[in-house]
């Protein structure tokens, strides 16, 4: 069993202060993967102390100089890092198959670069004239410090969204990494926290969700970014709201995908779904999580679906004939099987034609065959609720209107994806999907831009990251009023971000 990375306050690795606690193997749950380090209430409070100290400094310079430093940090941390070693640590903690786990880990060192621009142009300070001839200047200022909160399902990945921008606009930061997976973030966090000044990034972990609770209510932090189910979410809004600070949550989805009449029903389309659908055996956000089709087209796409899936092999991550591991948990095992079972007492026909490999079929992970569930009613749970499991409800329309009323009627409004060969009919059924982000013949991670700003819209999440919107979500409006104009004397101001 691994010890893993100690937590990093104040630039030092540090044991947990309340001690350390086993993560097991989702495919062998008997399995300690690692010890991992559970920090105390005091070692917070040091946290946030050491981040309060450094942000100053840090905001002081220009932005161009901390993106450049930061590229260079995180240069000499990839040099740091076995990523092969990593992702073999994230695929036995997570479940993950370790191709993911490879491009999880090694995306985090190459995204400074990428958003450095994105930040430079974030910042930029604008004038105004006001009627008395005076000049005001709108400038974007560090927020101070950030709190991130780090899901499971692509924590070291999604460390680096948050993270990276958050340290671009000049804050510093408090990490909470997952506690089911906390090894992988906590090497990498740790890599980069030593490349830059002591106290700028800081690392904490814990059991269970009293850490981050703590974090996001603590006085010292003066916003939040999280990424989580509603329910978590709506905790931290409420967290935060005693602040009162700003908060960017990112909440999970029910993807609708609708397939337009005119759409080519090939294989082609199946493996672009069934990759879209059952990324992460279906733990990720953006996925698709509901499939909308034309009637008369229904039994041709879920044949084609099913013989996709049929190439599937589920088990051990580890494994280079494995396609699909198990879910992380078995409260997600048990709650996706209670969705497949109320389907079938529902008379739905349910295709599970995905083979368990051989040397994990009669162990106790928590596997989770993948379903094509052929449409059910849009009352069923599998249809109405995130499943966040490798199961995709397949439903038939009667006409584009009905696709996009059905697409629509959800709590969520992450992502939506439109697959046709018209480009104008896409456009106008995009425009009609009430979602943060609409695809066009693609859908979620492999058709992401980091230009382009990520948010939800109604229960997925307030705010956004990535693109310029993401980056100045980290930061604050400052106005100052009664300059003189431009090129009638200098008044000593400029963006300090």
């Amino acid at each position: 069993m691994t010890v893993a990375p100690d937590l990093v306050i104040d630039g030092e690795a540090v044991a947990g202060g309340a001690g350390r606690y086993p993560v097991f193997n989702p495919i062998r749950p008997t399995e300690a993967v690692l010890e991992a380090p559970s920090a105390s209430e005091r070692q917070l409070d040091d946290a946030v102390r050491a981040a309060r100290r450094a942000q100053p400094n840090w905001a002081a310079l220009p932005v161009g100089e901390r993106a450049a430093r930061l590229t260079e940090a995180s240069a000499l941390a990839a040099g740091q890092v076995d990523t092969t070693a990593l992702a073999r640590l994230l695929t036995r903690e997570h479940g993950k198959v370790l191709w993911e786990s490879t491009m999880d880990v090694e995306t985090l060192f190459g995204m400074a670069g990428a958003f450095s621009p994105l930040a430079e142009a974030a910042l930029v300070a604008r004038s105004t004239m006001s009627p008395n001839g005076t000049r005001t200047l709108v400038e974007r200022v560090p927020t101070g410090v950030v709190g991130v909160v780090v899901p499971f399902n692509w924590p070291v990945s999604i460390l680096g969204n948050k993270v990276l921008p958050a340290l671009l606009t000049g804050n510093a930061v408090v990490v909470k990494s997952p506690p089911t997976c906390p090894g992988a973030v906590l090497a990498a966090a740790a890599a980069l926290a030593g490349q830059l000044p002591p106290g700028l990034l800081n690392v904490l972990n814990g059991p269970d969700a009293a850490l981050g609770e703590r974090l996001v209510a603590h006085p010292g932090i003066d916003m939040v970014t999280f990424t989580g189910g509603p329910a978590a979410g709506r905790s931290v809004m409420a967290g935060g709201a005693g602040g009162p600070k700003p908060v960017v949550l990112e909440l999970g989805g029910n993807d609708p995908a609708i397939v337009a009449p005119d759409a080519t029903i090939d294989q082609s389309l199946a493996d672009r779904l069934i990759a879209a659908a059952f990324v992460t055996s279906g733990q990720v956000c953006m996925a698709v999580k509901r499939l909308y089709v034309p009637t008369h087209q229904l039994g041709a796409i879920v044949e084609a679906l099913v013989e996709r899936l049929s190439r599937e092999v589920i088990g051990d991550g580890l494994r280079e004939e494995v396609s699909m591991g198990p879910v992380h948990t078995p409260a997600a095992r048990r709650r996706a099987e209670a969705m497949v079972s109320e389907a079938v007492a529902g008379g739905v026909r349910v295709h599970r034609p995905g083979a368990v490999h051989q040397a994990d079929r009669d162990g106790d992970g928590y596997l989770v065959s993948p379903a094509i569930v052929e449409n059910p009613p849009p009352t069923a749970r599998v249809v109405v609720d995130e499943q966040f499991a490798p199961l995709l409800p397949v439903l038939a329309y009667t006409d584009l209107d009905d696709a996009v009323r059905q697409a629509n009627d959800t709590t969520y409004g992450l992502c939506a994806s439109v697959w046709s060969g018209d480009p104008e009919l896409a456009g106008r059924i995009a425009a009609a999907l009430e979602v943060g982000s609409v695809f066009i013949n693609d859908h979620g991670m492999s058709a992401m831009d980091h230009l382009a700003p990520f948010g939800g819209w109604k229960s997925s999440g307030v705010g956004h990251e990535l693109g310029e919107e993401g980056m100045q979500a980290f930061t604050r409006v400052r106005v100052v009023r009664g300059l003189p104009p431009e090129g009638a004397g200098q008044d000593g101001r400029g963006s300090t971000s």
